[in-house]
């Protein structure tokens, strides 16, 4: 059997040095947090002071408008900041404190970031007043396991499912001011802005960069084109404009040109949603929530651009995939089921990643779901080269081990928070779609494909 032939392996001393930094680094974030924390209730303290200043007057707003001057001009003259930073620094305090306690109670102990905080203080501003304690709650339990980034993610779509209008009927509204703008920037140089459904902008956006990669891929040596992949996007966005085919193909008229190269979106579409039975938001991938109508109309058409994801309403998890031709099987699951990056906390879609052994296949790992996943080229890296170990458990759970030996877990996406559906679900529904649903399993018998797709 082969060893592994990793880059960086650490010593015992270098594993004792690592662990000395690791926890000064952990101390100092702990430490940091508990003090944002405590400015956070000191700001509070002094906007709920300046009220109590203001009470028994006839005219309460501007009376605790000036008190909360008088406050804020106290504690930034102490403190060297203006005093109108200060006052929004109390009025966001306050909301804080007194709408998000668990929230701040985490950050007082250590175990979120200020970063955390900011995620749910701006997506908390959508969620209706009777529903901020729920939504805090929530919130806190999410954060406690996912990165700014992820949390954002999740929160999003519960922020969504509790606004008192459906994104469907929002979006419907807002798609009527669809628009494009331009702006003069000078130096001869323009914007030209579309506003449009996030749909169609990811799929544009998803298009336009494939082709740019395409092109700078198909260089020749010493050809001088060394326009960045930035100024290739913006060449090929104009060229398809102004001549609908790209002038710029190094293909030319070749099968496999740029033409093409079409948009990859995937959208997960809860069961319930799919069916017309639920408008609760459903995901595009690596952007945010989209209305369900749109959701089931990608999940009814015959394009093979987009990526459809059908998810169990209650657990959240992928229960099935499409068709998509490009793919084998097995990758198919892989994607749905990852939806991006399994490193903790990478939030790569699973399009741009690679489908990667978690035992390496060199070293006897076999090729079937349960030792499989999806890592962006950085994780893939730093997985192979590193003394990061990494093996899948149950249910697609993978446990990360560091070169100190401390165990990271990283759930599959869906394992989160989920709302119960309205209805109970209907006895046949799986009749009513097994056609589109497909999952992958693995058997003895012979077949060109060993993951084979059976009806749920």
């Amino acid at each position: 059997m082969r060893s592994n032939p990793r880059l960086t392996v650490l010593s015992d001393e270098d594993r004792f040095e690592l662990t000395g930094i690791l926890a000064e680094a952990e101390a100092a974030q702990i430490a940091l947090a508990a003090a944002e924390a405590a400015q956070t209730r000191a700001l509070a303290a002094a906007g709920a002071f300046a009220a109590r200043l203001a009470e028994g007057s006839s005219a309460v707003v501007r009376d605790r408008d000036m008190a909360l001057r008088g406050v804020a001009a106290e504690i930034a003259a102490a403190v060297r900041l203006s005093d109108r930073s200060v006052q929004r620094q109390i009025d966001s305090a306050f909301a804080l404190v007194n709408d998000y306690p668990a929230t701040v109670h985490c950050l007082e102990k250590g175990l979120i970031t200020r970063a955390h905080v900011a995620v749910v203080e701006d997506i908390g501003r959508r969620v209706p007043l009777e529903l901020k304690g729920e939504f805090d709650q929530l919130a806190a339990e999410i954060c406690l396991d996912e990165t700014p980034g992820r949390a954002r993610a999740e929160l999003e779509v519960i922020a969504e499912r509790m606004h008192p209008r459906t994104l469907t009927e929002r979006h419907g509204e807002a798609f009527r001011e669809r628009k494009i703008v331009r702006y003069t920037i000078g130096e001869g140089m323009s914007e030209l802005r579309s506003t449009h459904s996030s749909v169609l902008i990811e799929g544009i956006f998803q298009r336009v960069t494939e082709q740019a990669n395409a092109v700078i891929a198909a260089r020749e040596p010493g050809a001088g084109d060394t326009r960045s992949l930035d100024e290739v996007r913006a060449d090929l966005f104009a060229d398809m404009l102004l001549t609908a085919i790209p002038a710029i193909d190094p293909t030319g008229d070749q099968p496999g040109g740029l033409g093409a190269i079409k948009a990859k979106v995937q959208v997960v579409i809860p069961v319930m949603a799919l069916m017309g039975q639920s408008d609760v938001p459903c995901d595009l991938a690596g952007v945010g929530p989209i209305d369900a109508g749109t959701a089931r109309l990608l999940a009814g058409n015959s394009y093979d651009t987009w990526e459809r994801l059908l998810t169990h309403p209650i657990t959240g998890l992928t229960m099935a995939v499409d068709t998509y031709q490009r793919t084998k099987a097995m990758d198919r699951f892989i994607k749905g089921r990852d939806k991006h990056c399994r490193w903790p906390g990478c939030r790569m879609p699973a399009r741009k990643c690679e489908v990667d052994h978690n035992h390496d296949a060199a070293l006897g790992g076999k090729t079937e779901i349960c030792n499989l996943c999806c890592l962006c080229q950085r994780h893939h890296s730093m997985k192979q080269f590193t003394a990061w170990t990494v093996r899948q458990l149950d249910g697609g759970v993978i446990e990360w081990t560091s070169p100190t030996g401390r165990v990271y877990i990283d759930n599959p996406p869906g394992h989160g928070v989920h709302f119960t559906p309205e209805e109970d679900l209907p006895d046949d529904l799986w009749a009513k779609w097994t056609n589109p649903g497909i999952e992958f399993r693995i058997t003895d018998e012979p077949a060109d494909d060993p993951y084979e797709p059976a009806p749920f």
